[in-house]
């Protein structure tokens, strides 16, 4: 009997009737469980090794189109009719694109999607690589469609981090990036060596740039079927679906013939709701999130905050030493170890195994950085919805450990330096190498990271602001290291570089400890917690 009222009792509650009081509810409450939490994203973790796998092969654009070129220069300037000087032109001007790709591009993949986005670019960068393949004679052409190519692979690395940013709480995003990271500086050793092998095994210059042609052609069919959307603006978690070009097209592929197998009722009733579904989701996305032009001033202003110019010096100024490293390989080893050609360019190796192996410990390193900094401060890590990093000291987490890295560093650029200088054995220099490049790739992927992590809604366009500042840090120093070690020799100039990089970095990393948080905070209350303000 008393069931039965119970059940009225419930059927009265849905008919309107009002309840009776529970005299307990602090009870029930405890009793009944909390709702589980929202994950971060539902990628799985195959999800996420597949999607690795694709960026790996993505970011490798813009680091081997810049480097495979190099050992071409003397066939070009033949072939073209022009001299070096006017051939180095196109080095100009591929560093040029590299800066203006990741502001238009990069920027544009928080709004539209990275895998739109993705899809463009690599289709210019195709169609630029074929158009130098059958370019026979044209300088002006050259100029034209190198400028093209660099348009269409520099912005991958930017989107790169956006896609890392999409999928992985902060706890575990180096375990993701390393990776990547750790392919993108080997391709920059590697692409001398595979520019300088292919040109001489097939007599000509235009072989290069057709193995560019069926890379860039093997990207586009590989993001295609293989790349969803990611991108937290348009898919949240990956909970909504995606709009017809952010689907790969297997997805699109097995719709298609699921439709056709249905009849023509049925499917004009299928798809009646699926837009109606569709239409709801775009709506409800809109309304968060208006579909609008990206601002591509927006990763130039983030350049000129305390905190952030501060992170950007830490992450560009190691590349731009790395670079500048690098480009004084060729005149070291021929004038003062006699190297041949061949020699030259497996010196580069070194750093290209230093950078891998830099890369994939950092990634660890920068997650186990991350949980020691949470225990310290009695936090508990939330691996399923991501922590909120407004309450975290993600600054401290992400430099945790650098004051050992920078020393190593500057004794170890300085050391190369002086190595050179009294003409040490080759190996002193070559191993010296494959420790800076090592350091180096730490840094540019940890102080990246934080980049990322202190703009949560705009990843990519944080990450345009640090390919502008390493390419702008690159140029000017690449452009000094000839005159400047004209007049002070090899071994001042490496002894300076490493005081302006690692003592400057040193500076930078004790204020980003100390105060990077509160400027966060300040800069956050100032423009309205988020980036995407900016572009209003």
């Amino acid at each position: 009997m008393s069931s039965n009222m119970e059940k009225d009792d419930g059927c009265a509650s849905h008919a309107g009737m009002p309840l009776k009081v529970d005299p307990n509810p602090a009870a029930n409450a405890l009793s009944s469980p909390p709702p589980p939490p929202t994950p971060y994203t539902l990628f799985t973790r195959s999800h996420r090794r597949i999607i690795t796998l694709v960026l790996i092969l993505t970011i490798l654009a813009s680091p081997l189109t810049a480097t495979i070129y190099l050992p071409l220069l003397p066939l070009l300037a033949t072939q073209f009719h022009v001299s070096v000087q006017a051939i180095n032109l196109t080095l100009t001007l591929y560093i040029i694109f590299q800066a203006v790709s990741p502001l238009l591009f990069a920027t544009a993949s928080d709004t539209f999607g990275r895998r739109p986005i993705y899809l463009v670019t690599f289709s210019v960068y195709t169609l630029a690589s074929l158009g130098l393949a059958l370019n026979k004679g044209s300088y002006a052409g050259l100029l034209v469609l190198r400028a093209l190519q660099s348009l269409g692979a520099s912005a991958v690395l930017a989107v790169a981090y956006g896609v890392v940013a999409d999928l992985c709480v902060p706890s575990e995003r180096g375990a993701m990036q390393g990776p990547a990271l750790g392919a993108a500086n080997l391709a920059v050793c590697v692409g001398p060596v595979v520019g300088g092998w292919i040109a001489l095994s097939s007599g000509s210059y235009v072989w290069v740039f057709w193995c560019l042609v069926i890379y860039g052609v093997v990207v586009v069919v590989v993001v295609g079927f293989g790349l969803p959307e990611t991108a937290r603006n348009v898919v949240g978690n990956g909970e909504r679906e995606a709009r017809w070009w952010g689907r790969t097209w297997w997805n699109l592929m097995v719709m298609w013939r699921r439709d056709r197998k249905v009849s023509k009722k049925d499917a004009e009733s299928s798809v009646g709701e699926e837009k109606k579904r569709e239409g709801g989701l775009a709506g409800s996305a809109s309304s968060k999130h208006p579909f609008k032009l990206p601002n591509p001033l927006a990763a130039i202003r983030i350049i000129f905050w305390r905190d952030t110019a501060l992170v950007l010096w830490m992450a560009g100024s190691p590349y731009a030493v790395w670079y500048c490293v690098q480009a004084s390989i060729p005149p070291v080893y021929r004038d003062i170890y006699g190297f041949d050609d061949l020699q030259i360019g497996l010196s580069y190796l070194t750093g290209g195994f230093g950078t891998v192996l830099g890369g994939y410990a950092n990634g660890k390193l920068m997650d186990w950085n991350y949980k020691v900094t949470a225990r310290q401060i009695g936090h508990t890590v939330d691996k399923v919805s991501g922590d909120d990093l407004n309450h975290f000291p993600i600054e401290r987490a992400r430099a945790r450990g650098s004051w050992y890295l920078f020393g190593v560093y500057v004794c170890s650029l300085a050391g190369y330096g002086w190595a050179i200088r009294f003409h040490a054995h080759e190996s002193i220099p070559l191993i010296l190498q494959f420790v800076l490049a090592a350091i180096c790739t730490a840094f540019q992927q940890t102080f990246n990271a934080l980049l990322v992590d202190i703009f949560p809604a705009s990843p990519s366009t944080a990450a345009a602001s640090g390919n502008i500042t390493r390419c702008a840090l690159s140029a000017v120093a690449v452009a000094a290291l000839h005159p400047m070690v004209e007049g002070m020799g090899r071994g001042w100039y490496f002894t300076l570089l490493s005081i302006l990089s690692g003592g400057g970095g040193i500076i930078a990393n004790w204020l980003v400890t100390r105060r990077g948080m509160r400027w966060r905070h300040e800069r956050l209350k100032a423009n309205d917690v988020d980036l995407r303000q900016l572009d209003n």
